[in-house]
């Protein structure tokens, strides 16, 4: 049976219930909505990240205007031919290709991971994440872990040989794993994301890198410089339990420093995490009042991105 819904009523509602992130009082200026966002020179409406159970011909078909995905699919490193089909939009525009790297966390399937590391951990190798089993902390300062990223034959190389537009850069935050050094793990990471930049530039102009959360590094004139984009998880939903609206001071917490990346030209892409049709449409309303281009999606981001 389909259920008919009162549009008007339930964009007025949506409405109502954002009117403390998008109007003024205490939560002091907003950020304004603009057009698409602007990313390698194309304009970015829908996007999306999809990690497992890839379809590469589904991915083919959809409109997204960028997609980023795990390098690595059913086992097999993506080829150059691969990721040239993949920028191919079913109507004849250009899609954007970012690949996934996590720049701050260790995890047990890549294809670097070696068998006797949980008994024998190298020195860059931290405890493993109670959240997410198999992801281990990482001492993303080290040389070791650098050279894995950046050396000959490393991460960042093979990406580029197989043609992605870019990097779409996760555990960005892993400075907040050592908080014993706290100070020293984010000039840590300031200095491992420029130079995954930098290399990526040297080896193909307009390569693209984004940067996911650690939003207290956009104080840095160094990081603004070295990323083309911000994505921000879970702005308005689910930090203190699935489907619940993060609090006031949460959002507030996060756009007092996503401003500065607006302010610098960057666009904001965001990501929530939502199930029902409702929650869907009032996720993007909000995201799009506030100036960003959204993408609702599955936690485990196994599915194909929706537009």
């Amino acid at each position: 049976m389909m259920i008919q819904f009162n549009r008007r009523a339930l964009l007025m509602s949506v409405g109502l219930g954002t009117a403390a992130l998008v109007g003024g009082g205490a939560t002091g200026a907003v950020m304004r909505p603009g057009p698409a966002a602007r990313l390698g020179g194309l304009d970015v409406e829908r996007w999306g990240c999809q990690y497992q159970n890839i379809d590469l011909d589904a991915v083919a078909r959809s409109p997204l205007d960028l997609i980023v995905l795990d390098p690595v699919v059913q086992g097999k490193p993506l080829t150059e031919a691969q990721t040239a089909l993949l920028r191919r939009k079913p109507d004849g525009g250009r899609r954007l290709v970012l690949a996934y790297v996590s720049i701050g966390e260790a995890e047990s399937y890549r294809d670097y991971w070696q068998a006797d590391w949980r008994q024998h951990p190298p020195p860059w190798l931290g405890p493993e994440n109670a959240n997410w089993p198999g992801s281990f902390a990482v001492r993303f300062w080290h040389p070791a872990w650098r050279d894995m990223l950046l050396g000959p034959g490393g991460t960042l190389d093979r990406i580029l040989e197989a043609g992605f537009d870019g990097v779409f850069l996760d555990r960005v935050d892993a400075y907040g794993d050592w908080p014993d050094q706290r100070l020293r793990a984010q000039e840590a990471m300031i200095t491992l994301v420029k130079a995954v930049s930098d290399r990526g530039r040297a080896r193909r102009p307009g390569f693209l890198v984004v940067g996911q959360n650690a939003e207290p590094l956009l104080l840095s004139q160094t990081y603004l410089a070295a990323i083309d984009a911000v994505s921000k998880e879970s702005l308005l939903y689910n930090l203190h339990g699935p489907g619940q609206a993060n609090s006031d001071a949460d959002v507030q917490w996060s756009l007092n420093y996503l401003r500065k990346a607006q302010a610098h030209g960057l666009p904001i892409l965001a990501i929530e995490y939502a199930d029902t049709y409702f929650s869907k449409l009032k996720c993007r309303f909000q995201l799009k009042k506030l100036g960003m281009t959204p993408f609702i999606g599955v936690k485990l981001l196994d599915a194909i991105p929706k537009a």
